[in-house]
């Protein structure tokens, strides 16, 4: 039975590709959801990558607090530019840049 979203795919994908489209958009949702409660001022970005075997959250946060550390054990201390390992994976947010 074909998956309802099929419709919204290349048509060109194979069976591999597609499945792990599906694993990383319900990886990003079920994300989204968890870190409803984490996104504070201190948060400025959040990626997901989807490896075979294990989901690696990507964060990149202003400032090191008690509230991160506590939070997060590993993340990236500044914008989410090309430095930051998140770049490249599945953007579940993005702070609004306060430019200054």
């Amino acid at each position: 039975m074909e998956h309802p979203a099929q419709q919204y795919y290349n048509p060109n994908l194979t069976g591999a590709e597609e499945r792990a489209l599906l694993r990383r958009n319900y990886l990003v949702l079920q994300t989204g959801q968890a870190a409803l409660g984490l996104i504070g001022p201190d948060m400025l970005g959040i990626a997901v990558e989807a490896q075979p075997d294990a989901v690696v959250l990507h964060f990149a946060i202003a400032i090191r607090t008690a509230e991160t550390e506590e939070d997060i054990s590993l993340a990236h201390v500044g914008q989410p530019d090309d430095t930051w390992p998140g770049g490249p994976h599945a953007l579940l947010y993005l702070a609004k840049f306060q430019g200054g």
